[in-house]
C-alpha cells in the first residue's frame, strides 16, 4: 500500500519544513496545495520532493479537496502545515 500525504498552505515558511521532515520517511508522494504563498513556503516544500500546486484560496473544503484529487496514492494522510 502507498501513503499520499496532502497538506495545504499558505505563507507557511516557519512552519512547513517540520511538517514535511515529520512525514518525508513515510509518505510515497507529498502533495503540497499552495494558495499564493509571498514567503518561502514553495520553494521549501519543492526542497522536501513535495508536488507543489498553486491556486487561488475557494474556500477550506474546496482548497483540501483540490488537493486530494491530485493524490495517487492508495491511502491519504490530510495534514495541516503547523503539525
Amino acid at each position: 500500500m502507498t501513503l499520499s500525504v496532502c497538506i495545504i498552505t499558505l505563507n507557511e515558511e516557519a512552519n512547513i519544513g517540520r511538517t514535511l521532515q515529520s512525514v518525508k520517511d513515510l509518505a510515497d508522494e507529498i502533495i503540497v496545495m499552495d494558495s499564493g504563498s509571498t514567503d518561502k513556503t514553495v520553494p521549501l516544500a519543492q526542497s522536501y520532493g513535495a508536488r507543489v500546486f498553486v491556486e487561488a484560496w475557494k474556500g477550506f473544503a474546496h482548497q483540501k479537496n483540490s488537493c486530494l484529487e491530485k493524490a495517487t496514492s492508495d491511502w491519504i494522510l490530510s495534514l495541516d502545515a503547523d503539525e
